[in-house]
């Protein structure tokens, strides 16, 4: 594709008319040798994930990829790839046209309190060796959400219903995996994440808003204060402050 612009990234792309999930594609070609900047673009998905299994509805029209990338300044800053991603999704989507495009910790960009796009990250392993890191990227392109299933868990919006007008998949991904080439390259030239945070929370509608965490079988209520350097959030409790890293999180607004 003439489209990217990338320096870090050498973007291969792999389409497919359907598959079952982009991100269990990958991670089965990662196993057998694909390398950072390896593409899988499906059409629509079959059994499209979420976080912790769910599904995610991928109707024909979205746009469904997964980037291979590799681990910067160590394994443990593999969650932050997922921030550095949900960044580029926000910004494509601005470049689009698309407005006010904000993000929901961890995984979720919205507009309004509507999502619009969700990000999976997962750490491929082969034996005992982490090989990569799959980002599952699905954003609600050209797909009304008249046309969507009905019994959505979550308020939903896409693309075509923001703009009024379909766009083009290819232009979007472009510019996805090129804004995820600038935050790398930031990264690696500052040898910090600290940009990237700063950019998140910039773009953040959870911090500052009323949130409750569903961690394991508890639930707790709070004020989400600040994400930390590992890209936990931070949350003010009744017991304190907590960081959470793999709780699910949901604005209490949206159950309002």
């Amino acid at each position: 594709m003439d489209c990217f612009k990338t320096e870090i990234l050498q973007p291969q792309v792999q389409y497919y008319e359907i598959v079952d999930s982009t991100n269990t594609l990958a991670k089965e070609l990662v196993a057998k040798g694909e390398k950072e900047g390896f593409i899988v673009v499906a059409g629509s998905q079959t059994a499209g994930r979420g976080r912790k299994e769910r599904s995610w509805l991928s109707p024909k029209g979205g746009l469904y990829f997964s980037l291979v990338l590799a681990p910067r300044l160590g394994f443990e800053s593999v969650p932050l790839l997922g921030l550095i991603s949900a960044c580029a999704v926000a910004r494509g989507l601005t470049a689009l046209g698309v407005r006010n495009s904000k993000l929901k910790w961890p995984n979720d960009v919205l507009v309004g309190n509507r999502k619009i796009a969700g990000i999976l990250s997962e750490a491929v392993s082969v034996g005992d060796q982490t090989v990569g890191v799959i980002i599952g990227i699905g954003v609600n392109q050209n797909c009304p959400v008249e046309q969507m299933p009905p019994g959505l868990k979550w308020p939903t919006t896409s693309v075509i219903d923001e703009l009024g007008t379909e766009t083009s998949n290819e232009e979007l991904l472009c510019s996805i995996v090129n804004e995820i080439d600038i935050l790398i390259r930031n990264v690696e030239e500052s040898n910090s994440y600290d940009d990237v945070l700063n950019l998140w929370r910039e773009l953040s509608s959870t911090i500052g808003s009323r949130v409750r965490i569903h961690e394991d079988d508890t639930t707790i209520d709070g004020l989400a204060k600040d994400i930390g350097s590992d890209g936990s959030l931070i949350v003010e409790t009744d017991e304190g402050l907590i960081h959470v890293l793999l709780g699910d999180v949901s604005h209490l607004r949206e159950q309002e």
